[in-house]
């Protein structure tokens, strides 16, 4: 690594007394906190000395060609956002205090002020109701003015890219943050006024937003002609509420706006969602201790499931887009040619709508009944207003959750496809799965008629209780709806040894020799000890399907094979054994509880699974299934007496 460069800022020369510069020392550095990794960067957090307030290191590593040639002219991401910093607090921007840019060879560290009881914008902006929040956006309009007014042209700039602290509009400040895409010292041109508003107008939720991008743009109004920046957007005279100055928008410059940022938006979304499925990608911020259920469908070689592991995975990604929503996935792993894809995600709350139902009298609504429906036509108005369109969503793919506040419908995420604008038929459509029936006794053409001789009909049945009084007058045929089920398997964790251990045991013993025989003592022990033990229920509560056991390099086991790894490997999850019952074979339980081990490794940082399997007998079934999950032989041992083969898979990409 060659010895790096620094450029200070002349103000704050010895803040970075005793702070190493360089990447690899720096995650070595006391108290250092990882805020963000990702391909391309990685942000850290270095706590605050007596000579110094915390700081942000913007550790950039330049990959692709493009990127290199940029940096290698003088023009990469860490001197662009340096530049750029220096120039907009010059200039009385509001932006975090740049401390020092160093560059080394293969990466550049831009150093800055850590900005203390801050949070995005956008969950600051969540505390306020009414008054408040209007206040607080019309305080972003004029804010967005002060920013251009001091020659930004930040052409990232979106309400994620804002910082804000307080707890009062007219008390708030604001802080614009990565400033390496910006044009700074050169001021704004009228087009590129227009384009920054209608981004932030577009991560506000354009039309959607309802009267949020209204109440920015009349802050953005006054404050632009206040500025001198452009007096063409207010009419009439300036106003203020709540110590906040704004002004009426001009009725064209106000549809334009909305519609531009609408088609900004859409696009935005469907990028952003459509990186899920070219990227092999995971999560790990998801726990994997709770029940978790693994998909599992055709490779893209073959025609894409309608609710396979694929489109779970999309429509997780869809409302963390659109709601910035925690993800449900814990992990995706695409199967490749002729293999089959898996998902990894927590298991539902709650009972299906169709199980609801058929407990529901269905031509005298009860009060809890009405409850049911009146939750799930509010979820399926609420996801239709972000242009969401939920395909296969009938009653099998609801889920109800009673709740302190309520009862809560959610559809089943691989439903969730999104178009981003609805039709007045895509809308007819998912109101005509809540009544579809599979069996073939009832046709969509007969459901059709169904829904012409309802009296609202005429206005496509859109409004609540039309729909409501739709849902009951087909209600008897949800219960004898023979949907497609999910097909997933349920992995849960052990959360009672003591009530488990003689039922886990037989299934233990009933796969002698391929798995090492113990007495009941020395399996009770073996459990305990396990810092992986994942099981599969079977249709008897007494005999569980599978069951897959598996340790930590520290663990305190005695086994040989577990030995040979710990001499020669680090940071690994060892699968010590796995069980599967005659009749549940064949039916993805083995890969299942793999997929859940996968996630619940990389969530813990570790670098590889390893495992072995018997060479005398030779378990060909055995190194074929792990092979297909991608294992690779690394050796081959003899411990008590058989010879094994020695197996690992690669986990860090």
């Amino acid at each position: 690594m060659g010895r790096g460069r620094s450029q200070e800022h002349p103000n704050r020369i010895g803040w970075l007394d005793g702070v190493p510069r360089d990447e690899k020392r720096l995650l070595e550095f006391s108290g250092v906190e990882i805020l963000q990794r990702d391909r391309q960067r990685l942000v850290l957090r270095i706590p605050a000395a007596p000579s110094r307030p915390a700081l942000i290191a913007k550790i950039h590593r330049e990959r692709d060609l493009a990127a290199r040639l940029r940096r290698k002219l003088g023009w990469g991401r860490a001197r662009l956002e340096w530049h750029n910093l220096m120039h907009a607090e010059a200039g009385g921007a509001s932006v975090p205090r740049p401390v020092a840019l160093v560059t080394h060879r293969d990466h550049d560290i831009v150093f800055l002020e850590y900005l203390l009881d801050t949070e995005l914008f956008p969950q600051h902006l969540e505390r306020y109701e009414g008054a408040p929040r209007r206040a607080m956006l019309r305080r972003l309009g004029d804010w967005v003015a002060e920013v251009m007014r001091a020659g930004v042209d930040a052409r990232d700039l979106h309400t994620g890219n804002i910082l804000v602290r307080g707890y009062s509009a007219d008390l708030a400040s604001l802080w614009l943050i990565d400033l390496h895409d910006a044009w700074v010292g050169h001021g704004v041109p009228d087009h590129r006024r227009t384009a920054i508003v209608r981004q932030v107008a577009a991560a506000l939720g354009a039309a959607r937003a309802g009267e949020d991008v209204r109440h920015f743009l009349e802050g953005w109004c006054e404050g632009a002609r206040n500025r001198g920046l452009d007096a063409s957007w207010a009419v009439g005279p300036a106003r203020q509420d709540d110590g906040i100055g704004w002004a009426q928008i001009e009725p064209r410059r106000l549809q334009e706006t909305l519609e531009a940022a609408e088609k900004s938006e859409i696009e935005r979304r469907r990028r952003h969602i459509s990186r899920a499925l070219r990227r092999g990608e995971h999560h790990n911020s998801i726990p994997v201790r709770d029940v978790m259920e693994v998909r599992r469908g055709a490779g893209p070689r073959n025609a894409p499931s309608s609710h396979g592991p694929r489109a779970a995975w999309f429509g997780d990604r869809i409302l963390q887009t659109v709601w910035h929503q925690r993800p449900q996935a814990a992990l995706f792993i695409p199967g490749g040619v002729g293999k089959a894809d898996h998902v990894v995600e927590c298991a539902p709350r709650g009972e299906s709508l169709a199980s609801c139902l058929a407990a529901e009298p269905q031509r005298k609504p009860s009060v809890r009944g009405a409850a049911i429906i009146d939750a799930v036509l509010s979820t399926m108005a609420r996801y239709h207003h972000e242009g969401i369109q939920l395909v296969g969503a009938d009653p099998h793919h609801w889920f109800i959750e009673e709740q302190r506040d309520g009862i809560v419908a959610l559809p089943d995420r691989a439903c969730i496809r999104y178009p981003g604008r609805l039709t007045a038929g895509m809308r007819l459509a998912d109101l005509l799965q809540l009544a579809a029936i599979f069996d073939g006794t009832v046709t969509p053409w007969h459901r059709l008629r169904v829904l012409r001789s309802h009296p609202e009909f005429g206005r496509l049945a859109l409004h609540r209780p039309a729909l409501r009084s739709l849902a009951w007058h087909l209600g008897d045929l949800f219960a004898t709806s023979s949907s497609r089920r999910r097909e997933v398997v349920k992995v849960r964790p052990v959360t009672d040894i003591d009530a488990e251990v003689s039922a886990l045991h037989r299934l233990n013993q009933a796969h002698v020799p391929e798995l090492g025989g113990l007495d009941a003592t020395g399996f009770d022990a073996l459990l305990r000890g396990a810092s992986f033990l994942r099981v599969v229920d079977g249709e008897d509560a007494d005999s569980p399907s599978a069951m897959l056991v598996g340790m930590l390099p520290d663990d305190d086991y005695d086994s040989p094979n577990f030995r040979w790894f710990c001499r020669g490997f680090e940071n690994f999850a060892y699968v010590d054994r796995i069980a599967t019952a005659a009749q549940a074979r064949r039916r993805g339980v083995g890969s299942a509880l793999y997929a859940v081990m996968e996630a619940w490794a990389r969530r813990r940082g570790l670098s590889s699974m390893v495992c072995e399997v018997n060479l005398q007998p030779r378990n060909q079934d055995s190194i074929d299934f792990h092979h297909a999950y991608g294992f690779r032989e690394v050796g081959q041992y003899i411990g008590r007496g058989k010879p094994v083969m020695m197996m690992q898979k690669q986990l860090q990409d």
